[in-house]
């Protein structure tokens, strides 16, 4: 009996990227201003998402700097739904950086 191509596949069940959980690393470039890091945390929490470690090495007030968080493990939808709310924000200059730690 000849084994059909990919016939294993069916066994498994492929899981939708949304609903993957994955601890990330986010890069914004943020205004450094009083209160934006408190908005950006807001949005994060808002999505069921924790923050397990910020840096933001230089202060330069009142200009854009760079901002790096880790989460604890969150949902990829969740994640990118926040992304969104906050690239839309004001203070932040351009698209924030993405990268998943597995």
């Amino acid at each position: 009996a000849r084994v059909q191509p990919f016939s294993y596949v069916h066994e498994r069940s492929v899981k939708n990227m949304e609903n993957i959980t994955s601890l990330y690393y986010i890069r914004f470039t943020a205004l450094d201003h009083p209160g934006v890091l408190g908005q950006i945390s807001g949005i994060l929490g808002k999505h069921g998402i924790s923050i397990a470690s910020v840096i933001q090495k230089v202060q330069h007030r009142g200009k854009h700097v760079p901002v790096v968080m880790m989460t604890h493990e969150a949902v990829e939808r969740n994640m990118r739904r926040a992304l969104s709310e906050i690239d839309s924000l004001e203070s932040i200059e351009k698209k924030s950086a993405l990268i998943r730690i597995i």
